[in-house]
């Protein structure tokens, strides 16, 4: 199978070292055989496929970069939260109670009643199983905060997960305070664990429709790759859909460290066509910012920290455990470290065991980092996997959660890329939107999502070769894909199609649709025939300028009843 793009302007990197990063678009013919890109010669170059069915995208008045990579996303959790009451408008208890009520209303029939998106700051405090129970007191009701480290459960959920004698280590329920401690319904960390048997588990026909949803969505905004992290046992759901051929983007998929030791039999493993991967696990190191339970170590002066309720998952001890355990069974890591005193346990263990450079460990999200720290990453070629669009989200509370000694190396990627520090971009969605495209916007503008002069570190803006460098090749180096992240001969035919009228406003990013997505040479989201000027035209021919009857064209978009605008 062949396709050919012309008449676009086709970004190509100029250098790609961390340290240095440009490119810029230009006018260039592509085509892809087979999954692999075949040639990339200039706009002026004869215009021919090389196979006698080919499909051509004429790309006038469009841009193309190469294929966006989500380097931390959950694809099962941002499928399930399509059915969640979503609660991240509300800015009041009362507020988020109507939210819940209106739920209710809508979908009386639900046996548990789950939603996500509320935040105490905005809420003025912690919600309550109280407040739950004035709306509903008859059913479990379940309620994420925007991160997903915290929930709150009404009474009959606490009840029913026997909150009230939870003695877990990584986690916190909630009190009242003595002389009668009750449940206060929040759960913190590892002891929303205790939950899950509440809420039900599923079945693999449900996995299979929540990460469809999921990855359906991830497409049709821009993305070619995902690295799902997954902690519901997704290997044989991924693995299936990969054999139904239904897997519209690339799956790096990673499971949960835990999952090793339930299954002796997990190992890593890719598919011929690289289109599904497993090669690392993921381990918690701590909590959220926003949630409080960050693990941030306290100031060099002795000041006492902001963050007081922040706390480490695991002990030393276990830590190093669980990342020998990955490296004695072939797996990468990726382990999350939000504070610096998440990321220097992870560093230290990652030294102690001795884990391989080549293996590039991840360091998931990296918002509060040290000097000293960095020096490590760079040492251990730890890749920081970062997620631009935190900074517009918590921007609202890093003053209240960090010392101004440790916001000055919080949210620093422009400084861990002029570091030499390898970094990817990442949503974590659905914490946030799985819009690669608003990720590079936050990257490049770092603006609250409610004032445009209000800017978080401005000095730490990138540049927008830097910002789809996190998306491509960033992406790639920590996939550990080399094929994928340029368009250049040889490489994998990945690539996105957007309107050129970004070129000229990087801000349109921020509400940009996506025109077109290709992964392996096939087109995975068509929008070619939106009614819009300069929207692209995409036909499919039985050779290309092949002359039929009568000195016209055999195209089969006249087969299919719609307009062929190939020019004649």
């Amino acid at each position: 199978m062949s396709l050919l793009i012309k008449n676009a302007r086709v970004w190509q990197w100029d250098a790609v070292s961390p340290t240095n990063i440009t490119g810029s678009f230009i006018p260039k013919t592509v085509e892809i055989v087979d999954g692999i890109v075949t040639r990339v010669d200039p706009a002026s170059a004869t215009v021919t496929a090389a196979n006698p069915l080919s499909k051509i995208i004429d790309g006038t008045g469009k841009i193309v970069t190469p294929g966006l990579i989500d380097s931390h996303i959950h694809v099962g959790m941002t499928g399930e939260t399509k059915y969640f009451v979503d609660l991240s408008s509300c800015t009041s208890i009362e507020e988020f109670k109507l939210a819940l009520s209106g739920h209710l209303v809508k979908h009386p029939d639900l046996s548990v009643v789950q939603g996500v998106g509320w935040d105490q700051e905005k809420l003025g405090r912690f919600p309550t199983a109280l407040d739950l129970d004035e709306v509903c007191s008859e059913k479990p009701v379940w309620l994420w905060r925007a991160c997903w480290h915290i929930g709150v459960g009404n009474t009959i959920a606490m009840i029913a997960c026997k909150a009230s004698t939870w003695s877990g280590e990584g986690g916190v329920v909630e009190m009242t305070p003595p002389p009668n401690p009750t449940p206060t319904g929040v759960l913190k960390e590892r002891a929303c664990e205790i939950i899950n048997p509440v809420l039900g588990s599923k079945s693999e026909s449900e996995k299979r429709s929540l990460v469809l949803d999921g990855l359906k969505m991830c497409s049709s905004m821009g993305l070619t790759a995902v690295a799902t992290n997954e902690m519901n046992e997704c290997v044989p759901v991924y693995r299936a859909l990969h054999s139904d051929d239904l897997l519209p983007t690339r799956v790096f998929l990673t499971p949960m460290a835990e999952e090793l030791e339930k299954n002796e039999d997990l190992a890593p493993f890719a598919t011929d066509d690289r289109i599904l991967k497993v090669d690392r696990v993921k381990i918690f190191g701590d909590g959220s910012l926003g949630a409080g339970t960050a693990a941030i170590a306290p100031d060099d002066d002795g000041s006492e920290k902001k963050n007081k309720d922040g706390l480490l998952i695991f002990s030393d001890k276990e830590m190093e455990r669980k990342i020998a355990l990955a490296k004695e069974r072939g797996f990468r890591l990726e382990i999350h470290a939000i504070g610096d005193m998440a990321a220097e346990q992870v560093l230290n263990a990652l030294e102690k065991c001795e884990i391989n450079k080549e293996s590039r460990p991840v360091l998931t999200h990296c918002q509060v980092l040290r000097r000293d720290l960095i020096d490590k990453m760079i040492a251990l070629n730890t890749i920081a996997n970062i997620q631009p669009s935190f900074v517009p989200t918590d921007m609202a509370w890093v003053q209240k959660r960090l010392s101004s000694s440790k916001q000055e190396y919080s949210y620093i990627w422009k400084t861990l890329l002029k570091e030499g520090v390898f970094a990817a971009g990442g949503s974590d969605s659905p914490v946030e939107t799985p819009s690669p495209l608003v990720g590079m916007y936050d990257a490049m503008f770092r603006r609250s999502r409610t004032n445009d002069d209000d800017v978080f570190k401005p000095e730490e803006k990138l540049t927008f070769a830097e910002a789809l460098w996190l998306y491509t090749i960033g992406g790639a180096y920590a996939s550990m894909e080399p094929t994928l992240g340029d368009i250049a001969v040889g490489k994998a035919g990945d690539l996105v199609i957007l309107d050129g009228k970004l070129e000229d406003d990087w801000t349109l990013l921020k509400t940009a649709t996506v025109d077109g997505v290709v992964v392996a040479g096939q087109v995975k989201v068509d929008n070619f025939d939106r009614n819009r000027i300069n929207s692209p035209k995409i036909t499919t021919l039985e050779g290309p300028f092949i002359p039929g009857k009568g000195g016209g064209f055999f195209c089969a978009c006249v087969l299919r009843g719609k307009q062929c605008f190939l020019p004649r």
